[in-house]
């Protein structure tokens, strides 16, 4: 019965959610770590984070702060969860789905967060 329990807490669409965000997070971070080796993006808050995707997404033409507002599923993911951590990982799940990860990699990297 024990067993059935973890398969089936496993399964469950928000581990599922947890482990989309964190791929996205870990191609962020990969990037990151070729590019900026020196910035240490896999250490960063996810206030830090959450700062920098807001201006990342303020220095985007319209069209693609439009396309990744739709891909971005974070108000309706995170609603009842508290934190940063979620918000996050759902825009950077929506940043891969745009191709715009890559982008947001180069703005990290020129854009060091604060005590970094």
């Amino acid at each position: 019965m024990l067993v059935l329990a973890i398969l089936l807490a496993a399964a469950s669409p928000a581990g599922a959610q947890k482990y989309a965000g964190q791929a996205a997070f870990e191609a962020l971070a990969d990037q990151a770590d070729r590019r900026c080796p020196a910035q240490r993006i896999r250490s960063i808050t996810p206030g830090d984070l959450d700062f920098a995707q807001d201006e990342f997404q303020a220095q985007l033409t319209q069209r693609d702060r439009t396309r990744l507002s739709a891909a971005n599923t974070a108000d309706a993911r995170c609603a009842d969860q508290n934190g940063l951590a979620c918000q996050v990982h759902a825009t950077l799940e929506a940043m891969q789905k745009t191709q715009l990860l890559t982008r947001f990699s180069a703005y990290l990297c020129a854009h060091p967060a604060p005590g970094q």
